[in-house]
């Protein structure tokens, strides 16, 4: 007998609107945004919407939702919603699938990665900062010179056409930021544990991202030392959008940042263990390193308070916030309504997270 998914419980709080597009869709649905679900709500369940940390406090024990199946989590990332004491255990993760909202993302974070890399080729970074903390024109020798070897290395601005942007990781996000880095007349290169052209699984938000897998010219295996040394030689632009997991934590270091092309930018909107700090800084003070950064995560996070990364005159730093957008429940929401027609039709769900691997 197939299962049912017919009672679901939101624990965030959605629009009006939105509610009542997910009623359409399941049976009975109780909504508790404040995470207070009663007892009774709790033995029905079958599928639950929650933020990224999963399960409610309510919840202590498999015994009191026997009938759950399904956690949508609202987040690309499940590491805190698995790592929690109710589906840590074996006996936890057989029986429920944990499933993630990827795909969503694409509405702000490659939106966010293509205006922070103008940010930096125009040096807006710089003059915003003159202008709004001295309320002076932000003359341009000030600007260049506020640069320092930088803006010695490149006065201009200087512009994206003909740049080669790499993608390590080529997920929702990564497919995204390349049809929007392909508009500027960027090369596109993508870099993935297997070197191989893939299509896009899992939800995806039509008109977005890059469903066959088509726009890198060329595909290259992080598994492979000299593939993947041959990517990172390439990339003017190296934009990570990977998950943390064993073979990701620390996977970038100062040497390789260094081997990237004189004039490069790196973007890490993944996760900040990718790469240390320390690592980072040391590319950009290198006389043939880095020339720019792009930090929507860290490592440490959050940053100790007077880290030299946020003053750096090339480095823009922002705290964790590329992923949040106006409406997020109810972006998320999206993947619970796309997750009800799958299953009355008898198929998986979507974005089901593997717990061995994180994502």
């Amino acid at each position: 007998m197939s299962p049912t998914y017919e009672h679901a419980v939101v624990t965030v709080a959605l629009s009006d609107e939105k509610l009542e597009e997910v009623k359409q869709k399941y049976s009975t649905v109780f909504y508790h945004p404040d995470k207070q679900v009663p007892e009774g709500h709790l033995q029905v369940a079958d599928i639950w919407y929650t933020d990224w940390a999963g399960l409610p406090p309510c919840v202590k024990s498999l015994d009191q939702i026997p009938r759950t199946k399904i956690l949508q989590l609202s987040s690309a990332g499940a590491n805190n919603a698995l790592s929690s004491a109710i589906l840590s255990s074996d006996e936890a993760r057989k029986q429920i699938k944990v499933c993630s909202s990827s795909g969503m993302h694409v509405l702000s974070i490659p939106q966010y990665i293509v205006c922070n890399v103008i940010n930096l080729y125009m040096k807006l970074q710089i003059q915003l900062h003159i202008a709004r903390t001295q309320s002076v024109w932000p003359a341009r020798d000030r600007v260049v010179k506020e640069a320092g070897t930088s803006g010695e290395a490149f006065p201009g601005n200087r512009f994206l056409m003909g740049k080669t942007v790499g993608l390590l990781g080529y997920g929702h996000i990564a497919r995204e930021t390349a049809r929007l880095f392909q508009a500027f007349n960027c090369k596109i290169i993508a870099a993935n544990s297997r070197g191989d052209r893939r299509p896009e699984e899992g939800y995806r938000i039509p008109g977005t991202g890059d469903e066959d897998g088509s726009i890198p010219e060329e595909f290259y295996s992080t598994n492979d030392k000299q593939s993947f040394q041959t990517f990172l030689s390439r990339c003017d632009v190296l934009v990570a959008s990977l998950p943390s997991t064993p073979q990701t934590t620390y996977m970038i270091s100062q040497e390789q940042l260094e081997s990237l092309p004189y004039g490069a930018i790196f973007v890490n909107v993944g996760r900040g263990d990718l790469v240390k700090s320390e690592n980072i800084l040391g590319a950009l003070e290198s006389p043939k390193g880095l020339w720019g950064a792009v930090l929507d995560v860290t490592d440490p996070e959050p940053l100790p308070q007077g880290h030299p990364l946020f003053t750096h005159p090339n480095v823009i730093v922002t705290p964790h916030t590329s992923g949040s957008f106006e409406g997020y429940f109810d972006g998320g929401a999206d993947v619970l309504i796309a997750q009800a027609d799958r299953l009355k039709a008898g198929k998986d769900p979507l974005n089901v997270v593997d717990p061995s691997k994180g994502y």
